[in-house]
């Protein structure tokens, strides 16, 4: 008797003991600021790895918690004494930046900060990169950079990877014949990097990726980074980088919308002891018929769109384990190839396109190893004329050893491409590179931020292609003050090999070998002020820039022109000044919790190529772009209100006339989302929900991203995601 009393009242002591303190913990890297996950974490006893870069930690009077992740250095991290009896709670943020081991020892960076201010797990990661300064004292040494994640990319209404960079400062989505690319500081599509967890996405064949092909079920964030990249990205990252981290949580989510669309995804992750497993999935299509107003005859008329279909499919596999990392990666689609408004006889034309992708990394002796394998396969189907069907199969292979030895870090690898396409048409190349980098941080040169660093690339037929860079960072005011005010400068070079890209544009019936010489940007600098004021809930940033990029042997196509090749032209220049403000407030409290968020940003560019003692201006380089978004939240919904605009666009070769100018755009997008936090009553008690509600072209402006593609006007979409947060 006397037992099972005492067993009665052990029961009912563990039922009315407290919680356990919790606090939140966000893990980043400390040098591109970008969320990490699938990190360790061991906050004594227990060991988890989190399946979400931002995860809730539940633990009796923590003292300290201990952070690795696989290619980084792992971190032990002393809760401050100032939380009274080391008790957290929700509302406590610890963040915790990583350093790669591949980063100098100088870079070592402060990376935690405990926020008093109440964060949710939605907005910890704040929508810009430039309020990270009020978080950590991280630094970028002298770039341009902006980070979103995919969960307030939902809230915001997107549900497509082309709507999530549509949301993104400093970005210029162009679309023809059902592909989404994207343009930075005014480069041409094939001259920005995209990059998922560090891996390139940029096929072998085009030197393009079609950011279309991923599910936001799959992704964390993206970050964009401005300028030339040649130490972290390599060959190619001539106008900037789109880096993408892969997410391990779990999502489902339907949308649908106007002229057809329809689209499923879906992630899951699994832990199996301390190895995590995660597979992402989705399928969407759409119609794309429309009717739109046909201006290239010699009289307009009113036509449709026809043969305007899409639809994707794709499929990823990840594991997270203590030594080893792997990604696989496959899409395959299908879309009519249909051409220009004035060109019918390409409506019946067909484009079948898959794409496959597998990175390893693992760690050996403090040193990080990396592989990775891509392939194309791209099939054009023209009905009409069966002689001209193409069939066309690339792969890429590399491999990478990354390390650091003090102060210096330093990268070499190599890789192979080849192609083979119809009309024996067949082409090989070997490549190999080596690069250092040196960084110096505060620790050494007070409110100094500095890093350099050279890269030489040996590309079989180009021969050795060295290129270099150098940012700087100053901090002008002291850390703590309610301002912060920072200069920062950067300069770069680039140099980009010619691809199969380069060797045809129009269509793959046109397959045709030209020689062309390594496109090489000589210099690409840019110098500018960041200015930060408040906190995460209260705060105002501002930044500006002045930029420059000359580029030599510039592989331009010109739009137009029946050569249907491009060719290396001479000259490029570009000038301009680019902007960006930034203001949060929270809302009155007699109305409810929440915040008003007003971003806004534009350029200015003077881009023109010199050739044959003629100054033509870079065809699709606007000399004005901006935009600016509006977004209220409060409580558990939010309404974003955006817009984005264009400067008249040359298309062709020749001095700047307005007749030969796509004329000036502006667009405007709204949303608005209601998001139902779970209940412990519900099924799934750790499962809340997003319903979103998006209009894109509410003005209904016909207009045309590529001269002769036409866009449709007002469109709609409704979007419904489901997602887990365990325990």
């Amino acid at each position: 008797m006397t037992t099972v009393l005492l067993l009665l009242l052990g029961v009912a002591a563990q039922t009315i003991q407290p919680p356990l303190p919790s606090f939140t913990l966000c893990v980043t890297d400390a040098q591109t600021r970008a969320p990490l996950v699938g990190a360790e974490v061991t906050v004594a006893p227990a060991t988890r790895r989190l399946a979400a870069s931002c995860t809730l930690l539940r633990a009796a009077a923590p003292d300290s918690v201990r952070v690795a992740r696989l290619g980084y250095r792992p971190r032990v991290v002393h809760i401050p004494p100032a939380i009274p009896g080391r008790a957290t709670d929700a509302s406590d943020t610890i963040w915790v930046a990583l350093l790669a081991t591949s980063a100098p020892r100088a870079a070592r960076l402060a990376a935690v900060q405990v926020s008093a201010a109440r964060i949710t797990v939605d907005t910890v990661t704040n929508r810009w990169s430039l309020a990270s300064s009020t978080r950590s004292d991280l630094r970028t040494a002298g770039r341009t950079t902006a980070t979103l994640s995919t969960s307030n990319a939902r809230t915001a209404g997107a549900s497509t990877m082309s709507g999530m960079l549509a949301l993104m400062p400093f970005t210029a989505l162009r679309t023809a014949r059902g592909e989404t690319a994207l343009s930075l500081r005014g480069a041409r599509r094939e001259q920005v990097a995209i990059t998922l967890n560090g891996l390139p996405l940029n096929d072998p064949a085009t030197g393009i990726a079609d950011v279309s092909d991923l599910p936001l079920a799959g992704l964390q964030s993206v970050t964009v980074a401005l300028g030339a990249d040649p130490i972290a990205s390599g060959a190619g990252a001539s106008g900037g980088v789109v880096a993408l981290t892969t997410s391990a949580e779990r999502v489902a989510a339907l949308s649908t919308g106007a002229f057809g669309q329809s689209r499923v995804e879906g992630a899951w992750h699994l832990r199996a002891g301390n190895t995590l497993w995660h597979v992402s999935g989705a399928r969407s299509r759409a119609l794309n018929n429309f009717d739109f107003l046909n201006s290239a005859g010699a009289v307009p008329q009113r036509e449709t769109r026809i043969n305007n279909d899409e639809q994707r499919t794709t499929a990823s596999l990840g594991v997270m384990a203590r030594r080893l990392e792997l990604l696989l990666l496959a899409s395959h689609g299908e879309r009519g190839m249909v051409g220009p408004a004035n060109v019918r006889s390409a409506d019946a034309d067909r484009a079948v396109t898959s794409r496959q992708l597998l990175r390893a990394q693992t760690t050996v002796a403090g040193t990080t190893l990396l592989s990775g394998v891509r392939r194309l396969q791209l099939r054009y189907v023209d009905p009409m004329r069966p002689a001209l069907d193409t069939r066309a199969t690339a792969w890429a292979a590399d491999a990478e050893w990354r390390g650091a030895y003090h102060d210096f870090a330093w990268r070499v690898g190599g890789g192979t491409d080849q192609l083979e396409a119809t009309g024996n048409i067949v082409q090989r190349r070997r490549r190999a590179f080596s690069s250092v980098q040196r960084a110096w941080g505060e620790q050494t040169h007070g409110r100094w931020s500095t890093h350099m660093g050279a890269r030489a690339d040996v590309v079989e037929g180009s021969g050795l292609l060295p290129t270099a860079t150098i940012g700087a960072e100053r901090r002008l005011t002291p850390v703590g003050r309610p301002i912060q005010l920072e200069a920062f400068g950067r300069a770069a070079q680039a140099v980009r090999v010619p691809t199969l890209y380069d060797l045809y544009f129009s269509s793959p019936q046109r397959l045709s070998v030209k020689a062309l010489a390594p496109e090489r940007v000589t210099l690409d600098v840019s110098s500018g002020l960041r200015l930060t004021a408040g906190a995460a809930h209260q705060r105002v940033s501002l930044e500006g820039a002045v930029v420059a990029r000359n580029t030599r042997d510039a592989i331009v196509w010109f739009p137009g022109n029946f050569g249907w090749s491009p060719a290396n032209v001479g000259i490029e220049r570009l000038r301009g000044i680019e902007s960006r403000a930034e203001l949060t407030l929270p809302l009155p409290l007699h109305i409810a919790p929440g915040s008003v968020q007003l971003m806004a940003w534009a350029t200015a560019y003077d881009a023109a190529l010199t050739t044959g003692g003629l100054r033509i201006p870079t065809p699709y380089v606007s000399r004005l772009t901006g935009g600016a978004q509006l977004q209220l939240q409060r409580h558990r919904q939010s309404a974003t209100l955006m817009w984005r605009g264009n400067g008249a666009r040359p298309y062709t070769a020749g001095p700047r006339n307005p007749d030969f100018e796509l004329p000036p755009v502006s667009l405007l997008d709204l949303s608005i989302a209601q998001r139902l936090q779970a209940r412990p009553h519900w099924p799934w008690p750790h499962t809340s929900a997003l319903i979103a509600l998006s209009l894109e072209n509410v003005t209904n402006v016909a207009w045309q991203s590529v001269r002769g593609f036409p866009s449709p006007g007002r469109a709609w979409a409704i979007s419904f995601t489901l997602q887990h947060t365990p325990p």
